[in-house]
């Protein structure tokens, strides 16, 4: 696969359970990036004969996001005050439930329900500047932020990395250590025992006014404990098979707002990208706005190399979250800064679209398909 940056050799203790495809990390990227750019292609039904090896060229940019003004606070001449919320304690959990939840059922190549959300140009971009906790380490691609696996998994809301050399995971920011233990009675993910042993780390840099967290779970040799400051790139725990994992790796989140399993986002939108490497983030929704779901999206690079994705799944609870800045569905990164054709299928209908990556930014872009079919009962 040519749209990654470097591939490493095969990492030989994978994911048994979850791997698809790995990509590769070279040298990690230390300096400050350059702030991102927003760059959205604009969408228009292109539908043709089968993936090119040969992208056409790219169009224009267009920006097509528009401002959402934030309302003004109104005024009250109530002398009452207005009560407030009191904060949830990030060190935390809540009760085990009982009994555990059980999975519930997501459908593939539907829309959502509802509209999904919309880009807020006032809202404050992901920054891709978190240190990559394992440097080194295979990513799995084939089990994305908000897929469940080809139906195999709950929704996935972390990003997955195993290293070869059993390394230890370094701290991706400044900031300090708000949980350093097991959570087999303590709810913090999906049920009680999730991650077996978790590593929560509250960065000193807030985002957009809100607090965020970053979670590593399935850890062992834990070199930290809670109240401790830690700086930048210092070591934190060692990948593990705790929790509901059967093969070592490492579980990153980033959680914004609150450290809870439905406060989520994407970590590729918060990882600096290796060096010489980029972020995609797409939307895939039709005329009404709402999101097409579990559809596989097909990049590929000028020498006709292919690298898939999924847009996001939902459930009632909502537990995947879009950027508000990006209201994306699809995240693919890091690729290597070019020129690249994003492809998708849906309804029988072909869309294409023109992307160029640039080192240490974010692109984005978005697809509006055809209105929704109701299929056909067969006879």
């Amino acid at each position: 696969m040519h749209a990654t940056t470097r591939p490493r050799r095969a990492v030989a203790l994978l994911f048994v359970l979850l791997v698809l495809s790995a990509c590769a990390a070279p040298t990690l990227q230390t300096e400050p990036l350059p702030a991102p750019t927003r760059t959205v292609v604009a969408a228009a039904a292109l539908p043709t004969a089968a993936p090119s090896a040969t992208p056409p060229a790219l169009p224009t940019p267009q920006a097509t996001a528009t401002a959402t003004l934030r309302p003004s606070p109104t005024a009250t001449a109530s002398p009452t005050a207005t009560p407030t919320t009191p904060t949830p304690d990030p060190a935390v959990g809540l009760p085990c439930p009982d009994p555990a939840p059980v999975k519930p059922d997501y459908a593939a190549y539907t829309l959502t329900a509802d509209p999904w959300p919309t880009p807020d140009a006032t809202a404050v971009l992901p920054p891709l500047s978190l240190v990559n906790p394992l440097p080194t380490a295979g990513r799995n691609a084939g089990y994305p932020y908000g897929s469940d696996g080809s139906g195999r998994y709950l929704l996935h809301n972390g990003l997955d990395m195993a290293d070869e050399d059993d390394a230890l995971a370094v701290a991706p920011g400044d900031g300090h250590i708000v949980l350093a233990r097991d959570d087999i009675d303590e709810l913090f993910g999906w049920r009680c025992d999730w991650y077996g042993q978790v590593v929560v780390l509250q960065l000193d840099e807030g985002h957009d006014g809100q607090p965020v967290y970053v979670l590593f779970g399935h850890v062992r040799d834990v070199q930290v404990v809670e109240g401790q400051r830690v700086a930048r790139g210092e070591p934190l725990a060692r990948e593990g098979t705790a929790g509901v994992a059967t093969v070592a790796h490492l579980h990153l989140e980033v959680r914004v707002g609150a450290n809870t399993f439905g406060a989520t986002r994407n970590p590729l939108l918060w990882l600096e990208p290796w060096s010489g490497s980029g972020v995609i983030a797409g939307r895939l929704v039709d005329p009404d706005g709402r999101a097409w779901q579990g559809v596989t999206v097909t990049l590929i690079d000028k020498e006709g190399g292919l690298l898939n994705t999924f847009t996001y799944l939902d459930d009632p609870d909502h537990l995947i979250r879009p950027d508000p800045a990006l209201g994306e569905n699809f995240v693919f990164g890091p690729v290597a800064e070019g020129r690249y054709t994003v492809f998708v299928e849906v309804q029988g209908e072909e869309y294409r679209r023109t992307v160029e990556v640039r080192d240490g930014q974010l692109t984005t872009l978005e697809i509006v398909t055809d209105p929704y079919r109701t299929p056909t009962p067969a006879p």
